[in-house]
């Protein structure tokens, strides 16, 4: 029988040879438990001592393993090109000593960074990590664990990453559609190459959108039913009658021009708390993947 038995209800580990009756030895027994051959290894795997059979950590010997996990800092990131990011951090203790290992995480939404973990288990400051061939903006964090205890996380770092643009296959008599649906970006703007900067994807669809969103009706000399009055609600009285008409009339706009790529899931119009901005949130599924993505767009209100 192993000299220690962890808790994992509790997270602590206990010294079976010492043990002592508030440490509930037969009820930990009843339940699930860890094993650890000895005390080093249960800190390596986040468990704390019990004060009644072990103590502290001092009394371990072990107070670089048992005090609170450092946060990395200093995350910095850069796009590589070909849907790569480059991230980089620097960690004031010793890693290998510390027995620390790094998740990174990264989300599109600057309130959610925790919702796609990009790497983890990494015993290095630096990590190339592949998966943003689509572009867009993303935020980005980094945790440092040790075992099962975790840090605080490091600051969000935001970053743009360009899209991959698809080659073009043409067919052998030098026509053809290209086999990947690509348009112009959103702004129009010029690439690095000199030539007119141009999208595929979901960066393509949300251009469509906003384009659509931010152009009112009669702009468009040979569409004029093209757009939306959204800019020119904002004038409106700010109340429950505003954001109903602005999310019907998104919501039919989106199905009528746009029906063909996407499902409108969901359209949401609130006011901030000053009354300053009108936040549009649009939930669609792409069709083409069936996708769901989420837009948000915020207009100030005179």
């Amino acid at each position: 029988m192993a000299p220690y038995l962890g808790n994992l209800k509790s997270n602590e580990f206990h010294d079976l040879a010492n043990q002592k009756a508030q440490c509930q030895i037969s009820e930990i027994l009843m339940q699930k438990s860890f094993t650890p051959d000895t005390a080093g290894q249960a800190v390596a795997e986040g468990f704390e001592p019990c004060f009644f059979c072990i103590g502290t950590f001092a009394d371990l010997g072990l107070s670089p393993l048992g005090a609170p996990i450092t946060s990395p800092s200093d995350l910095t990131g850069q796009d590589e090109g070909a849907g790569m990011v480059l991230l980089e951090w620097t960690y004031a203790d010793d890693i290998e000593a510390q027995k620390i290992a790094f998740d990174l995480f990264s989300s599109p939404d600057p309130l959610d960074p925790f919702r796609t973990l990009r790497a983890g288990n990494l015993k290095v400051t630096s990590a190339l990590i592949p998966g943003f061939a689509e572009g867009g903006h993303y935020y980005f964090t980094v945790i440092a664990r040790r075992g099962g205890a975790y840090s605080l996380p490091s600051k969000t770092i935001p970053l743009f990453v360009q899209p991959v643009q698809a080659p073009i296959f043409t067919s052998p008599g030098g026509g053809g559609p290209p086999s990947v649906p690509s348009g112009l970006g959103f702004p129009f703007r010029i690439d690095g190459t000199g030539g007119v900067y141009a999208q595929g994807g979901d960066p393509l669809l949300r251009g469509k959108i906003l384009q659509l969103l931010l152009t009112s009706p009669g702009e468009r000399v040979n569409l004029p039913e093209y757009g939306t009055r959204l800019r020119d609600l904002v004038f409106d009285p700010n109340n429950d009658i505003l954001a109903a008409t602005t999310e019907f009339m998104v919501n039919r706009a989106l199905q009528r021009y746009l029906g063909d790529e996407l499902q409108v899931d969901q359209v949401s119009v609130a006011a901030e708390s000053e009354g300053s901005t009108l936040q549009v949130e649009i939930i669609y599924v792409r069709k083409a993947d069936l996708r769901m993505e989420r837009l948000r767009i915020g207009l100030p209100i005179p």
